[in-house]
């Protein structure tokens, strides 16, 4: 089974597109519908697919703006449109076919055997995308279980490894933590430098959210809504000199 999305502005368009290819192309499953370029950036990022049938026109960018933004250069794509002028463009990004509107069910048979031909020749499929990314929004993506967070960095309190894991505390009222399946190491890369700080091996806070420091006992007290009492967090004695001096130039 082939996973696919479909990137059209116009949602009822969109909808009858997934019923074309459910009736006359069994092996693609639609797994996101997508109505536009701004979506597509959060979204095709953080989920599997191996195919995309796109409009070019898509309302707030054309999609050949949005390809160039994304990071992954290896889509398949089928485009999609009623005009006919963009074709050269469409085959600069290598695309795998150009359908004109309305789409005939031999015209997207077509296409979508041409593109099981292409994947076929690949070794493998497109790989998940990190699960605690930075959008180009500015916003943090966290995927959980099975939800995906869109967060303002400024949201997190601060992050706890786990192991391979990483556990987020959210300022959201609510105590609970999530789960993510990514190391702190990588997370510490992707959050804002200016107001997040390593301050154990296996801790990052948001210095926001400090309510004091007990400097005798290298503990960082934070408050916020999540929990009733405040939080006590061990500051290690290595990262001490530097968090202090990171709190005094910030």
């Amino acid at each position: 089974m082939i996973n696919a999305v479909i990137i059209e502005d116009e949602p009822l368009l969109g909808k009858n597109l997934a019923m074309m290819i459910k009736t006359y192309c069994p092996d693609i499953k639609i797994v996101a519908l997508i109505d536009s370029g701004k979506m597509a950036l959060d979204i095709l990022p953080v989920i599997q697919y191996d195919l995309v049938f796109s409009d070019i026109q898509l309302g707030d960018m054309d999609a050949f703006t949005l390809f160039e933004q994304l990071e992954n250069n290896n889509q398949h794509i089928i485009f999609i449109t009623a005009h006919d002028e963009f074709a050269l463009n469409a085959f600069k990004l290598d695309a795998i076919d150009y359908l004109l509107k309305p789409i005939l069910p031999e015209d997207l048979m077509h296409a979508v055997n041409k593109a099981l031909d292409r994947m076929g020749s690949k070794d493998q499929l497109p790989p998940l995308y990190g699960a605690f990314t930075t959008q180009k929004s500015g916003k943090i993506l966290i995927k959980s279980n099975d939800e995906i967070h869109f967060l303002s960095p400024e949201k997190i309190i601060y992050c706890e490894a786990d192991g391979a894991y990483t556990k987020v505390y959210l300022d959201d009222n609510n105590s609970d933590y999530k789960l993510v399946t990514t190391h702190l190491k990588k997370i510490e890369e992707v959050l804002p430098k200016n107001i997040f700080f390593r301050i154990h091996d296996a801790l990052i806070v948001n210095c926001n959210f400090i309510d004091h420091i007990k400097y005798q006992k290298r503990i960082c007290v934070l408050n916020h809504n999540a929990a009733i009492e405040k939080t006590q967090l061990k500051i290690s004695e290595r990262k001490y000199p530097s968090f202090i001096d990171f709190l005094k130039n910030n």
